[in-house]
């Protein structure tokens, strides 16, 4: 019972974040992806300009630390739609999950720039 209030308050934030007013499944689905493409766009700019403000010795630890990042946000992302292998939201809820911990990944790479700059 917990669990299908948790999916329907889930879904209900998801519906509320497309601006395109999606209407079907796959629009939605459609919609998800564009949004995490954009987010994962923003990352990489973001990415760049922390490489170009670090040591040598840093970039390495943070170049590894951001395929861990990434090996992580996926691993955590493939158990979030787990329950839903095979329905057609699936594909919803993993891009929203993508871009979700994407948009984390941005905000902690600007507290690094942020730092930087003072």
């Amino acid at each position: 019972m917990i669990l299908r209030y948790t999916f329907l308050l889930f879904f209900i934030s998801c519906a509320n974040n497309f601006k395109l007013n999606a209407q079907t499944q796959a629009k939605m689905n459609q919609t998800a992806i564009t949004s995490y493409k954009k987010a994962d766009t923003e990352l990489n700019k973001v990415y760049q300009k922390v490489l170009k403000i670090l040591s040598e010795s840093e970039k390495t630890l943070f170049i590894k630390a951001q395929k861990d990042w990434l090996k992580f946000r996926d691993s955590h992302c493939n158990f979030e739609i787990e329950q839903y292998k095979g329905g057609s939201i699936q594909p919803l809820i993993f891009y929203n999950c993508l871009e979700e911990k994407t948009r984390q990944r941005i905000n902690d790479l600007n507290s690094i720039l942020k730092e930087e700059s003072r």
